[in-house]
C-alpha cells in the first residue's frame, strides 16, 4: 500500500500526554519492551534455513520499499519511503517514542510553564556526516527556511506563531524576533498562543546545515536548497551515496554519527514490484520488506521458518480521494452516494481478511480521539445511493448514464497495475457504478506519476492511505488552507474547530471537539473512507534489534541493528 506522511515532517506529531507532562527538560530515553507495546512479533523457528542470498551479504542490509520521489530534505519530503531516507541522513531534532512522545534526538528540549517559549539544547558530541559541529545556527538556518516567503513545503511554520514570524514570512522584517540563539548549543524560540504541535513543527525534523544547504539561498529564493534534494547531507546515522531512480538508494554508516557508528556499514532500499513483498525476502534478495497483511502472506513468511513477522495495528488509514472543485462531486448527496455504492466491507475481507476493520473517519482506532459517536456507518447500499443521486438531480439518460446540466457523471480512477488493494476493488466499484449509471475508466500509472498527479490535482479519482501521526489534528489535510488538503475540500465551522483543538492542552476538551469534527467530516465525506488495518514487516531472522511500533518507525533504532554471521 502506497502511503503519504500528514505532515511533511519525519517524526510523529505529538501525542495526547505531551503538553501535561513536557513542561521541564527532556534529555533522556528509555528502553521498550515490544510485545507489551501492540506489536504481535512471531520469530522464525528454523533461522539457519535463511538462503545463502541473504547469508552472504555480510556488511549490507537491503530493505524493499516502493520507489522514492527523490526529494530528501526533510522540510520538504512528504512520501513516507523519501522519509525513512531523510531520517537516517538527517535525522530529527526530537524523536517520537514508541508510546508517541517525544524525546530527545539531537536536542534537549524544555517547554515553559505557560507553553510559549521551546528551548533546545544540542546533544554533546552532535556532528555533521564530515565531521563538522552542528550548531544552533543551523538549527536557526532550519527554522528561517521554513518561514522563508518562497518555502513551499508542507511544514506550516505559520500554524504555531512564532513571534515576528509572520512579519518575516510577509516581507516586513529581515529577521524573526522570537527565534533567539542563546549559544553554540542552545536556541530558543516564542509563540504567541499555546500550541498542541508546536514541539513537533520546531523539532520534528533534521537540522539543515547553513554551510552546505545556505551556499547558494538567499531569502525568497530557495531553489538552491531544492536542488540538493537527491543529494542529502545532515547528521543521521547513514550517508547518501548513491540514488538510481526506480532502482535503489545506497547508504554507508555515518562515522561521526553521535550515538556511535552504525553496527551495519551499509543499507540499500531495493525498489520492489507491487505484490512481490515476501517473495523478496523468502528469496533472500532483501532482508526486510512490508507486505499485504493478510493470512496468506502471514502462513507464508511463517512457513520459511527464517522470517520474522512484526505486525500492529497501523495508525493511519485508507482512503478513495476526489476533487471537491470538481463540479460533480460539489454535492454532499452524491458523495454520500458514492460511498454507499462501495462495498467497503468485502473489498477489506477480500484484501485483509481480520486484519482490517472499515472507518468512517479519518482516525485510526489506536488513537485516543477516535470516536463512533453520532457517526453514519455508510453500508453497501445501492438503493440509498440511487436515491442520493436523485435528490442531487442526477437523472439517468437514453443510455442509461446518469446525467445533470449535460454532464454526463464519469469518472477516470488513477492507480498502479495490481495494486493490493484496487486490484479486486476496482472491477466490482466499476460494476456498482455502473448500475446506478456512472461510468468509472481506470488509468494506470506508476507510483512516481500517482503522487505527482494527486499533488497537482490533476487526478479525478485515486486511492492511497494517509500514515497518521499521533496527534490528530487533521487541518493538515482537511482545513481550507491546509498544505496536503489533495480534496480541495473546505469547510468554515470544521476549519474553526480544528483550530480550536490544538489551542488547547486539555485533552477531554480536545476529545469533545474531535468528535464534533469527525461528524462533520462523517456527513459531508470529504474523501471516502475504506479502512484500518494491520502492519507487517516482514523481517529476515539474522537481522537482530529492529523495532517498530504504530508510532516509532523502524528508522530511529537501524543505527542499533546487527546482522548475525
Amino acid at each position: 500500500m502506497k502511503k503519504l506522511r500528514i505532515t511533511a515532517l519525519i517524526a510523529l506529531i505529538l501525542c495526547c500526554s505531551v503538553l501535561i507532562v513536557s513542561c521541564g527538560t527532556q534529555t533522556s530515553s528509555k528502553s521498550w519492551d515490544l510485545a507489551a507495546k501492540q506489536i504481535d512479533i512471531i520469530r522464525g523457528t528454523n533461522p539457519e534455513k535463511s538462503p545463502d542470498a541473504a547469508k552472504n551479504r555480510k556488511d549490507t542490509l537491503v530493505i524493499g520499499s516502493t520507489d522514492f520521489n527523490g526529494i530528501f530534505t526533510s522540510s520538504w519530503s512528504q512520501t513516507v519511503y523519501d522519509q525513512y531516507v531523510t531520517v537516517l541522513v538527517q535525522g530529527t531534532i526530537v524523536e517520537p517514542d514508541f508510546d508517541a512522545q517525544p524525546i530527545p534526538g539531537f536536542c534537549d528540549f524544555k517547554i515553559s510553564d505557560d507553553g510559549l517559549t521551546y528551548t533546545f539544547t544540542l546533544k554533546n558530541g552532535v556532528k555533521f556526516s564530515d565531521g563538522t559541529p552542528v550548531t544552533a545556527k543551523d538549527i536557526e538556518f532550519t527554522w528561517y527556511v521554513m518561514c522563508d516567503p518562497a518555502y513551499d513545503g508542507d511544514v506550516d511554520m505559520a500554524s504555531i506563531k512564532i513571534v515576528g514570524a509572520q512579519d518575516y514570512m510577509d516581507n516586513k522584517a529581515d529577521t524573526i524576533s522570537g527565534i533567539k540563539v542563546i549559544n553554540d548549543k542552545t536556541i530558543e524560540a516564542r509563540l504567541e498562543e499555546v500550541n498542541a504541535k508546536a514541539i513537533w513543527i520546531l523539532g520534528g525534523g533534521g537540522i539543515l546545515s547553513k554551510a552546505y544547504y545556505g551556499k547558494d539561498y538567499t531569502k525568497g529564493n530557495v531553489d538552491g536548497i531544492k536542488a540538493l534534494h537527491n543529494t542529502p547531507f545532515g547528521a543521521g546515522p547513514y550517508k547518501l551515496v548513491e540514488f538510481r531512480l526506480g532502482e535503489s538508494i545506497t547508504l554507508v554508516a555515518n562515522e561521526h554519527y553521535f550515538k556511535g557508528t552504525p553496527k551495519i556499514k551499509n543499507v540499500v532500499y531495493s525498489v520492489t514490484p507491487t505484490g512481490q513483498e515476501l517473495e523478496r525476502v523468502r528469496l533472500g534478495e532483501v532482508d526486510i520488506d512490508f507486505p499485504t497483511v493478510n493470512e496468506e502472506n502471514i502462513q507464508d513468511a511463517k512457513s520459511t521458518g527464517y522470517i520474522d513477522i512484526y505486525r500492529f495495528p497501523t495508525n493511519g488509514y485508507g482512503y478513495v480521494g476526489f476533487k471537491h472543485d470538481d463540479p460533480k462531486y460539489s454535492d454532499k448527496r452524491v458523495r454520500q452516494a458514492l460511498i454507499h455504492a462501495l462495498n467497503r466491507k468485502d473489498v477489506v475481507e477480500v484484501v485483509y481478511g481480520p486484519y482490517a476493520n472499515v472507518i468512517n473517519i479519518p482516525q485510526s482506532k489506536v488513537s485516543w480521539a477516535y470516536t463512533e459517536e453520532g457517526i453514519n456507518t455508510y453500508d453497501f447500499d445501492l438503493a440509498k445511493a440511487e436515491a442520493l443521486l436523485k435528490e442531487a438531480g442526477w437523472t439517468k439518460n437514453a443510455q442509461g448514464r446518469l446525467e445533470k446540466d449535460g454532464q454526463v457523471f464519469k469518472i477516470v480512477f488513477t492507480t498502479m497495475q495490481g495494486h493490493p488493494v484496487t486490484a479486486p476493488m476496482l472491477p466490482v466499484m466499476k460494476d456498482d457504478y455502473a448500475k446506478l449509471g456512472i461510468d468509472l475508466e481506470i488509468e494506470y500509472v506508476d507510483w512516481p506519476t500517482l503522487s505527482d498527479k494527486v499533488n497537482a490535482g490533476t487526478a479525478d479519482m485515486w486511492f492511497m492511505a494517509w500514515g497518521l501521526v499521533a496527534d490528530p489534528d487533521p487541518y493538515n489535510i482537511y482545513g481550507s488552507d491546509g498544505t496536503q488538503n489533495y480534496y480541495r475540500y473546505k469547510n468554515p465551522e470544521a476549519d474553526k474547530l480544528m483550530k480550536d483543538a490544538v489551542h488547547t492542552t486539555d485533552i477531554e476538551k480536545r476529545k469533545e471537539l474531535y468528535k464534533k469534527i469527525y461528524q462533520i467530516f462523517n456527513e459531508e465525506i470529504p474523501c471516502i473512507w475504506v479502512y484500518q488495518r494491520s502492519d507487517m514487516w516482514a523481517v529476515n531472522s539474522r537481522v537482530k534489534n529492529f523495532k517498530c511500533s504504530p508510532y516509532r518507525d523502524y528508522v530511529y533504532d537501524l543505527y542499533q541493528v546487527e546482522l548475525a554471521q
